[in-house]
């Protein structure tokens, strides 16, 4: 009897240590190491099974052994806990490194840049041709409406959610920028304040001169002058589907068009592109000058004048640097 208790307690205690050997060498392997010499992007779906998973990232060169990966999961109840996504792992991540990251669901976050002064019509072509970006089409033109910026997005962000931000930070930027405008003001609305926006944002060739450039059109308008602006030209000849390519002549600043500032007074009835948050500011608080007239210097900034004396002398230095260059 003794001996049959001797044996049973010995075999008892190897299965304890064989017991301990496999878990301790369950997770040294659990934290060693992965394979991958770089980062890779690693895409989840919506879904997809453990198996699947484990074989991607097998392919990939993540782990060493499909299995192994499998049964991490199944072990630690991890199976239902995977969020689909996808993220950035790291080179030589472990089996923990990459469960944490799947787990937690913090995906990976991709960009697109929206750049100062483009048009709805190209501000909707970026999001539509960007095969990142998932849901349907957008189709929308209301001009500028749409906030310049970089913006992130992941797997689950779809074009409309895209488009709903850029044009909600918009909404935001020109409500504080007329809740907060300089009393001054020959603008009816926020409406026209975005108008002129966009056309300073056309016009301004840096930060710098923006809030002249909008200090000019606003002294324009107060003392009922045409603005002038070749860029609204340009508007009513494309519409802003495609750059015009060409200098304006003579016959384009005589086109009849709602658009054309040499030919109707004020405003032009809705905006040219989308304006930056600093051209709207520039608008909303422009600097006080007396200046009526502006050219640029051939440096990427602008002459500004009183009178139309001294802008014409600085068209004709302008003229001058032109036939140089």
């Amino acid at each position: 009897m003794a001996t049959f208790f001797s044996h049973f307690f010995y075999l008892f205690i190897a299965c304890l240590i064989s017991v301990y050997v496999t878990a301790t060498s369950f997770e040294l392997y659990y934290e060693k190491p992965g394979p991958s010499e770089q980062e890779q992007l690693l895409i989840i779906n919506k879904g997809q099974s453990v198996a699947n998973i484990a074989s991607h990232l097998r392919e990939l060169n993540l782990i060493e052994s499909r299995m192994v990966f499998i049964l991490v999961v199944r072990l630690k109840g991890f199976h239902d806990k995977i969020k689909f996504g996808e993220y950035m792992i790291p080179k030589t991540a472990s089996i923990k490194d990459i469960l944490d990251a799947v787990i937690t669901g913090v995906s990976f976050q991709n960009k697109i840049m929206i750049p100062e002064g483009l048009s709805t019509i190209s501000v909707i072509h970026r999001i539509n041709d960007d095969p990142r970006i998932k849901g349907d089409l957008i189709r929308f033109s209301e001009e500028g409406v749409l906030a310049p910026d970089t913006y992130s997005f992941d797997i689950t962000t779809k074009k409309k959610d895209l488009f709903l931000k850029m044009r909600n930070n918009q909404k935001r930027i020109l409500e504080v920028a007329w809740d907060n405008r300089d009393p001054d003001l020959p603008l009816k609305n926020a409406l026209e304040l975005l108008i002129l926006a966009s056309i300073v944002e056309k016009e301004a060739g840096n930060e710098e001169d923006k809030k002249k450039v909008a200090s000019v059109f606003l002294n324009r308008l107060k003392k009922k002058m045409r603005l002038q602006s070749d860029p609204t030209v340009v508007y009513s000849l494309t519409n802003g589907r495609e750059p015009l390519n060409r200098e304006l002549n003579r016959s384009d600043l005589k086109r009849v068009s709602p658009f054309n500032t040499y030919k109707i007074d004020g405003l032009p009835p809705s905006p040219i592109c989308n304006p930056s948050k600093s051209s709207i500011y520039a608008v909303s608080n422009p600097l006080k000058t007396d200046f009526l007239f502006f050219v640029a210097d051939g440096e990427g900034g602008h002459n500004f004048s009183k009178n139309l004396k001294q802008h014409n002398r600085f068209v004709k230095e302008y003229r001058r640097l032109k036939i140089e260059n």
